[in-house]
C-alpha cells in the first residue's frame, strides 16, 4: 500500500483482491483498500497460514518487537509520528501537543517491562503461551491458546487507542482484523508499517481497513471468521455489533463510561488548595476531556469548594497555555455555550454557584451544589460539585453505577480505603490519584476484566505420569 493510505495489508495478500476507499473529514481526505466482499475467504486463509508462523514466535520476542517499535515511536522527531500526529489534528481537532501528550502515554505502556508486567499479573507465567509450563497448583503442566483471528472494531478520536488492544492480540498469538475509527484513521497503519520493519510475521498478522457502520455485507464476512470480537463504541453500537456474535465467539466490548473525581477536607488540607486545582486542572484538560476516563464531574467535600474552584480556574487557564486546546466544531461549540448559558442561570440562581471561562471556549469552570445528570463531558469544563461529606458521594453517584469506570479519589488514610471499597463494589474498574486519570497502566484490567487472559482457553495435562511436577 501506499505510504499514505490509512489500511495495512499484509505483503502476503493479492492486490486484486482490494477494493479501494476514501475516508473525508471536512475538506481532508484519506485514501486506503479493503478486500472485496467476495474474497474475505482468502482473507480468512491467508491470516490462518499468518498465525502458524505467529504461534511458532516466542511470546518473549513478540514483546522485544513491540518494545523496539514503541521506542522508535516515542520521539516526537519521528517520522511517520510527525506525519500522524499532523493528521490526527486535522481529524480530531486537537492540538499536537494534546495528541503528543497522548501518544507519549500510549506508546509507554507498550515497553518491554510494562507488557511482562501485565503478562505475568493475568497469566503468572508468560510462556504458557509458547508450550505446556509445569503448575504447581494442578501437579502438572498448563497451556494458554489465544484465538486464531480477533475481529477488533474501533471507535472514538483518542490518538493511539488501537495499539493496546492489538498488541494484547499479538501477545496471545492472534490474527487480527482490524476496523480503524474514522475519527483518527492514521494511526494504525503508520504503526503497522513500522512493525512490519521490525518483525514481518507480527505485522502481516493483521489487516487494518474500514467500512462504512452500515456496510452489513463487509461486517458480516468479517465476522464469519472471527473467533474474538473486541468492540468499541457508545451503548448502541455496541449492542448492534454483540447482537451479531455467535456463542463460539468470545466478546468483549469498551462502551459508554462515565468517570470522576472526588477530593477529601484532609486531601486538601495535606496538598494545599493550589496542588489539588492543578491535579483536578490537568484531569479536565488532558485530552481536552474527551475520553471515558476523563472526568465528567469533581465532587469537594466540605467548605472548601470555593477556594478549590477559584484555584481550578487559574489552573486550567495554565493548563490551556502549556497545552492549548483544540479547535471545537459548531455544534460541540452550541453544546458548550448551552451548558455555559445553564451554569451561569444557576449561579445567578443560588448563594454558593459561579462560573469561570476564558474569553473564547478553551475552557469553563462551574462551581455548584447540585450533582446534575451525568451524560458525558469534554471541551474542558471543570464541574466542581460541593458535597457535605465522604461518605455521601457512593450514594450520589449509584444512578450511574452501571457505566462508572475511572474515579480519582483524593483521600487519606482509612477514609480512602473505606471510599475505594464502596467505589468496587459499586461497580467502579479503576481508582486512581488526582492529576492521573488518563495515565492507565498495560496492567489495569480494562473496565474491570482481564483483558489478556479473557481471549485464552486453556489445557491443563494432570493426574499423567508424564505430567511434570
Amino acid at each position: 500500500m501506499a505510504e499514505q493510505s490509512v489500511s495495512w495489508i499484509p505483503s502476503w495478500m493479492d492486490s486484486a483482491f482490494l477494493v479501494p476507499f476514501a475516508l473525508r473529514s471536512g475538506d481532508h481526505e484519506w485514501r486506503g483498500a479493503r478486500p472485496g466482499e467476495a474474497d474475505w475467504p482468502a482473507v480468512a486463509e491467508g491470516l490462518r497460514r499468518a498465525q502458524e508462523a505467529l504461534r511458532e514466535m516466542p511470546v518473549r520476542r513478540i514483546v522485544e518487537a513491540v518494545d523496539a517499535v514503541a521506542e522508535q515511536w516515542a520521539k516526537r522527531d519521528f517520522p511517520p509520528r510527525q506525519r500522524v500526529v499532523r493528521d490526527a489534528s486535522v481529524v480530531t481537532g486537537m492540538s499536537e501537543e494534546t495528541i503528543n501528550r497522548s501518544l507519549d502515554g500510549e506508546l509507554g505502556t507498550l515497553r518491554a517491562e510494562s507488557l511482562l508486567a501485565a503478562l505475568e499479573r493475568e497469566l503468572g507465567d508468560p510462556e504458557v503461551l509458547d508450550g505446556f509450563r509445569p503448575d504447581a497448583h494442578l501437579r502438572g503442566s498448563t497451556r494458554a491458546i489465544g484465538p486464531r483471528t480477533v475481529l477488533a472494531v474501533f471507535s472514538g478520536n483518542a490518538p493511539g487507542l488501537p495499539a493496546r488492544t492489538l498488541v494484547r492480540a499479538l501477545l496471545v498469538k492472534a490474527t487480527m482484523i482490524a476496523k480503524i475509527p474514522a475519527r483518527e484513521p492514521n494511526f494504525t497503519a503508520a504503526f503497522l508499517r513500522t512493525l512490519h520493519e521490525v518483525e514481518p510475521v507480527l505485522a502481516d498478522s493483521v489487516l487494518a481497513t474500514y467500512w462504512d457502520r452500515d456496510d452489513e455485507a463487509t461486517m458480516a464476512a468479517a465476522l464469519e471468521h472471527a473467533d474474538a470480537v473486541i468492540a468499541y463504541g457508545g451503548d448502541e453500537a455496541c449492542a448492534a455489533i454483540r447482537a451479531k456474535v455467535g456463542p463460539h465467539q468470545i466478546y468483549e466490548e469498551h462502551a459508554h463510561k462515565l468517570s470522576f473525581g472526588v477530593v477529601s477536607e484532609d486531601y486538601v488540607s495535606l496538598h494545599g488548595v493550589a496542588e489539588v486545582a492543578r491535579r483536578i486542572a490537568v484531569d479536565c484538560s488532558d485530552l481536552d476531556q474527551q475520553a471515558c476516563l476523563s472526568p465528567q464531574v469533581y465532587l469537594v467535600t466540605g467548605s472548601q469548594a470555593p477556594a478549590v474552584a477559584r484555584q481550578v480556574a487559574r489552573a486550567m487557564r495554565l493548563a490551556a497555555e502549556d497545552c492549548p486546546p483544540g479547535t471545537i466544531d459548531v455544534e460541540d461549540a452550541t453544546v458548550l455555550q448551552h451548558r455555559r448559558l445553564v451554569a451561569e442561570w444557576r449561579a445567578a440562581s443560588t448563594a454558593s454557584g459561579e462560573v469561570w471561562s476564558s474569553d473564547g471556549l478553551e475552557w469553563t469552570v462551574v462551581l455548584d451544589d447540585t450533582l446534575l445528570p451525568l451524560s458525558g463531558a469534554g471541551n474542558r469544563v471543570a464541574r466542581i460539585v460541593a458535597v457535605p461529606r465522604l461518605a455521601d458521594v457512593v450514594d450520589l453517584v449509584r444512578p450511574y453505577a452501571r457505566h462508572l469506570q475511572n474515579v480519582a479519589l483524593g483521600a487519606v488514610g482509612d477514609e480512602f480505603w473505606r471510599t475505594a471499597e464502596d467505589l468496587a463494589l459499586l461497580g467502579v474498574s479503576r481508582v486512581t490519584a488526582p492529576g492521573e486519570m488518563a495515565r492507565v497502566s498495560m496492567a489495569w484490567r480494562h473496565d474491570g476484566l482481564p483483558r489478556i487472559s479473557g481471549l485464552l482457553r486453556w489445557c491443563d495435562v494432570e493426574q499423567h505420569p508424564e505430567a511434570t511436577t
